[in-house]
Parts: structure tokens; sequence; C-alpha cells
């Protein structure tokens, strides 16, 4: 490995460079080296917006860990993945064996423990009593449920709303009817064992868990697990990272963080401070060789789980990547990100079009690497046939 440890800080704790974090961070998200695969990123939950789309595309990207042959199998649920709403309440990709633990770990009991933005006053407002509503409105989704039926959210909204305490349906105006809060709602679902299964990038519908998946970790170590598991592949990061993540309060985030502190470690990185689990601190230093070019679509666990001022120092370069409405793919050149690529169809054409930052390798968009994921791209969105070309 080209990279080189460049000794330790003040206090002793290893200092690295900024490239070793970026192959690090490639490698522990399943793009390179021996741990190449879905396995890692769906240990943490890959995000699905829109609803059918990116997940599917950030699993078949890493195929099996053989990043020359991605096989052509549905990758639609990634393999023994599912989908439920489970970090942010939003619809994550996840290992179904995972639910459990996700239940336990993501029971909030009190709404002020959430950010603003994740839950409204709703959360604030309802306060300590947060818990106990996600578990009302949990029980009813059983109980509706229980008939083995499939329903859209709509539905299910309809037909749990009426059966709950009235202050937790306020009156929407915008939909012309009382309904359970929305974050409420969702959270429930995980509660209630409930899978989606995506129709559309408009319509999913929701089922029962297979029995005995959602057999619930215990809050405390389901806590400490997520939190491991989001270090080892975001690390290295802070507590307000991980308030980011979860949509928590700096202060509940603290808290989460308090209880997998024995097992990490402080390292400079970049000139930023920030913990690695102390098991992956050898990873660090000597990561593998990330693939010199590659293609990851938009919301890629590589970028949602980012440090993003490490990630990509330059501020308008960052509007790009992370953008206010809708998320573009990336290029990577040697764990780099270097462009932006925005996709358009007509007439069963897939065009990817790439946004660069600067000057890219001559001959980039035909290399083996970028060609075999423009194909898996192609798949993914029912392309006959993928074109890749620069932004003038």
């Amino acid at each position: 490995m080209a990279f080189v440890a460049v000794g330790g800080g003040w206090d002793g704790s290893p200092m690295l460079t900024r490239g070793q974090v970026l192959a690090y961070r490639a490698a522990a998200a399943g793009l390179s080296g021996p741990a190449a695969g879905p396995g890692a990123v769906l240990a943490v939950g890959v995000q699905d917006h829109p609803a059918g789309t990116t997940a599917r595309l950030a699993v078949a990207l890493r195929g099996d860990g053989d990043h020359g042959d991605h096989g052509d199998g549905d990758h639609g649920d990634g393999g023994d993945g599912v989908l439920v709403h489970s970090v942010r309440a939003a619809l994550h990709l996840h290992r179904i064996d995972d639910l459990g633990l996700l239940a336990g770990a993501l029971h909030i009991d009190d709404g002020a423990a959430l950010a603003k933005q994740a839950i409204s006053p709703f959360g604030a407002e309802i306060g300590a009593a947060f818990g106990a509503a996600v578990d009302e409105v949990a029980g009813v989704m059983r109980d509706v449920m229980a008939d083995g039926e499939r329903r859209t959210k709509g539905e299910l909204s309809g037909a749990v709303s009426p059966r709950v305490t009235p202050a937790l349906a306020p009156w929407c105006g915008g939909c012309g009817v009382h309904h359970v809060q929305d974050a409420l709602f969702r959270y429930a679902t995980l509660q209630a064992g409930l899978i989606a299964d995506v129709e559309s990038a408009q319509v999913f519908r929701y089922r029962q868990a297979p029995a005995g998946a959602c057999r619930t970790v215990a809050v405390a170590d389901a806590r400490a697990e997520l939190v491991r598991r989001y270090v080892h592949v975001a690390g290295p990061v802070r507590p307000a990272h991980l308030a980011t993540w979860l949509s928590l309060t700096p202060a509940a985030a603290r808290d989460w963080w308090a209880l997998a502190e024995s097992e990490l470690t402080e390292v400079e990185a970049g000139g930023r401070r920030g913990s690695v689990l102390a098991a992956d601190v050898a990873a660090l230093e000597d990561p593998p060789e990330p693939d010199e070019l590659r293609l990851l679509g938009p919301y890629d666990p590589l970028t949602e789980l980012a440090d993003r001022e490490l990630v990509l120092p330059d501020a308008g370069r960052r509007t790009q990547v992370w953008a206010a409405a809708a998320n573009p793919g990336i290029v990577l050149h040697a764990g780099e990100i270097v462009a932006t690529w925005r996709r358009r169809t007509a007439r069963g054409r897939l065009t990817l079009t790439a946004a660069p930052f600067g000057p890219l390798p001559r001959g980039w968009s035909s290399t083996e690497s970028v060609r075999a994921d423009a194909d898996v791209i192609g798949r993914s969105f029912g392309a006959s046939e993928v074109r890749i070309e620069t932004a003038s």
C-alpha cells in the first residue's frame, strides 16, 4: 500500500492522512479489499430514495465481492435484505436478521431526543410520551396486518388512524383527514415488524415480516452495536456525526456514543480529530488500495455516512454532491470524488452525464471498471443501452 502513517499526535494518538481515511472507508463500505461486497453496508442500512432505486443499485454495484463480475441476479431485495423504516424513519435496506436489533435500538422513548427536522414540533410536544405513542400505533398496526394482506401507506394509515388516541392522529390540512403523524407512523412500522415491498417509485406496500424475524434486542445492547457498526464504516467520526445520521439531538447522540465508547480510540486525520474502533486502527493505517475508477449511485452509503468536510474540503463541490433536492451519482478516482453524474432515459437508452470537478483521466469512461458499473446501472433502470458523456 502506498500510504504511510505519519506518526502520532501530541497525545500519542495515531495520525492518519486524508488518503488513508478515504481508502479505508472505500474498503469498509464494501468497494475494495477482502471485505468487498454488500455485507458491510447492509449492516448499517442502505437508504432507498426514491423507493426501489438507490438501495438496490448500491447493493448491485457491490456485487458478490468480485468487481469484474456483478452478476445478473435480481438484487431488488438485496438477497436477504428487506426494506424497513429504520434510521431517521427513512426507508433503508437491511439484513432481515437485523430487524430485532433495529427495533430495539430505534425504540425512542422521548420525542425530545429526536432532532426537530426528524419529528417536527410534534416530538417535543409529545415528549416522554413518544415511546408509548409508538407502541400504541404499532399495536394497532399489528392487529390490522394480522389478516396477511399487503397495504399501501394510505391504506394502512386509513385503517389505523381511527383506532388510535385522537391526539396521535391530528387533522392534516394537506390530506384533508385526521391521520397518525407521519414520523410517528413510520417509526411505528418498524416496531410493528412491517416490511415495505416496492411496486414503483410512487407505490410500496407493507407486509408482515416472517415469524421470528423481529426478536427484539435489549435497547442498550442494540444501540451499542449500531454505534459500533456506524463507526466501523464511517470512522473517524464524532458524536455530532452520529447525531446527524440518526437525527438525534447532540445530547441523545452522546448517550448512545457512551454505550460503545470503551471500544473506541481517537485518531487525527487530515487535521481533524475523531474516533474509530480500536480494532480498526491497523486497517486504517494500511488500507487496501481503492479501485482506480468507479461509478456509484445517488445516496450511496459512501457519501451518506461521510464526514462531508473531510471527503470534499471544497464547499462548492459539497453542494453538488449533497444537493438541496435529489442527489446525483458520483465518480470515484482512487477513492476521491472527482465528478457527479445524472441520468436521463430516452427510448431504452440510458445516458449518464458526468460533471467533473477537474480534468478526468484520459479514456476514463471506457475503462473496464466504469463500463462494468455502467452496465449494472443500466440493468437497474431497465435500459437496453448505456451511454456515458462528459458535460462541457
